[in-house]
């Protein structure tokens, strides 16, 4: 199968950091299922004839659905409806037959036939799944389930059906379809939530091919499951990126931040190494707030940084404008936090302190346009006291004067009306 990748240009990456950038990569949303190619994740048919164990009659388990006890199958129905129907192999296939035949109709027709069908095909799969549990049968119908609802674009079923079915088989030979179902429904969610901007609160009741809430939260969502339930998988990096890229189109940067660190430490291989350090750079400079705040973000920015220019040189040098840029931006943030430091203990007239910042910045950034005017105010404060002079100074000397008071006694003076009666050597 194609590898399906989210590739960002760097050449477009200016707009995408840009204020107001939510139209980026904004084309018409077209349904997954109008673009499906069966080379592209086709369920293959299975055949389900297991072999017949020796003394037992093939009929052992009758295949039909009504019994006795039970002429009109309202009894066996609500049985389906609450999951506790009793193992029925033979009921099971012919179930699975009966849909699979419904199912290769559909596919053939188009309109509100091909919808009929699929639906009717979708509800035999899962009928049958009911009848024998824990098996390929049941795994191979909940996917034929999901599927029958991707091709009538019902969306939100059709990945409630993957979810169930992953749910149960883990490890099921389903996971790569289902990773390139999810990831074309969560790039479809986007689009729409880009184009047709909602509330994350606010309802869907008319349209089949959406979640009837947060269409960002959910398509984010699905991203996250491809990568949880199949992490080796061929699109785990690819829809860690577009995650990334998700939160930060929509101003999301911590969330962002998370995802692109995820790409770079646990999918060291991936093609998107370059863009994960890169966008983790300018994601590291939209958490950090300002000189006020920690500057942590600061600081793993210009690591970032480093490691890029080091562990991509080639590239680095493609793209050296828009890294030269990001250099600039971090050395200007860092020569600001040291003048905000120095302007502090300045105006606390602590001008030791703002001394030392001052300097700092001369020595780190000496062709800054702040080196020139730390040097300024250096020679302004240069014969000013380290600290300030306390307040009321006067008072502390006078209060400092010990000799001018009474001293106290080396040892304790007892009183005499603790001393002995006989005591005659204070007489």
């Amino acid at each position: 199968m194609m590898k399906t990748t989210w590739i960002v240009s760097l050449g477009i990456l200016p707009a995408l950091c840009a204020p107001g950038c939510m139209n980026f990569g904004q084309r018409d949303p077209v349904p997954p299922s109008t673009v499906f190619n069966p080379s592209d994740g086709a369920v293959a048919q299975v055949s389900y004839e297991e072999e017949v164990q020796r003394g037992q009659s093939p009929e052992a388990e009758p295949a039909q659905e009504s019994s006795w006890w039970d002429p009109t199958g309202v009894g066996a129905k609500t049985l389906e409806a609450t999951g506790n129907t009793s193992e029925n192999r033979a009921l099971a296939k012919k179930l699975f037959a009966q849909a699979e035949s419904i199912y290769e109709q559909g596919m053939t027709q188009e309109g509100a036939q091909r919808a009929a069908k699929l639906n009717q095909a979708a509800g035999l799969f899962l009928r049958a799944g009911l009848y024998h549990q824990n098996s390929t049968l049941e795994e191979d119908a909940l996917m034929y389930a999901g599927e029958c609802y991707f091709f009538v674009d019902n969306y939100p079923e059709a990945t409630k059906q993957y979810d169930n079915l992953v749910k149960k088989y883990p490890n099921t030979k389903h996971l790569d379809v289902i990773g390139t179902r999810r990831f074309k429904l969560a790039r479809y969610w986007l689009d729409r939530h880009t184009t047709e901007r909602t509330w994350a609160l606010q309802p869907n009741l008319t349209d089949s091919q959406l979640p009837l809430f947060d269409r960002f939260g959910n398509a984010v969502k699905l991203f996250d499951l491809i990568r949880l339930d199949d992490p080796s998988g061929d699109l785990a990096d690819d829809a860690t990126l577009a995650a990334a890229n998700a939160h930060f189109r929509e101003g999301n940067f911590e969330a962002a931040d998370r995802f692109y660190s995820d790409l770079r430490e646990n999918f060291p291989t991936s093609e998107h190494q370059f863009n994960a350090h890169y966008l983790g750079v300018v994601t590291k400079l939209k958490v950090y707030q300002g000189p006020e705040y920690d500057g942590k973000p600061l600081n793993d920015a210009e690591t970032l940084l480093t490691r890029l220019k080091r562990q991509f040189p080639d590239k680095t040098q493609e793209n050296m404008q828009v890294i030269e840029k990001l250099d600039f931006d971090i050395r200007a943030s860092q020569a600001e936090r040291l003048w905000f430091k120095a302007a502090f203990y300045d105006r606390r007239r602590e001008y030791a302190g703002a001394r030392h910042y001052y300097q700092q910045i001369i020595e780190k950034f000496p062709s800054s346009n702040m080196a020139d005017e730390a040097k300024k105010r250096i020679a302004e404060v240069q014969d000013r006291p380290a600290t300030p002079t306390p307040p009321a100074e006067f008072l502390y000397s006078w209060l400092e004067r010990k000799k001018d008071l009474p001293q106290a006694a080396p040892q304790p003076i007892e009183s005499l009306a603790t001393k002995p009666e006989n005591d005659t050597t204070s007489r």
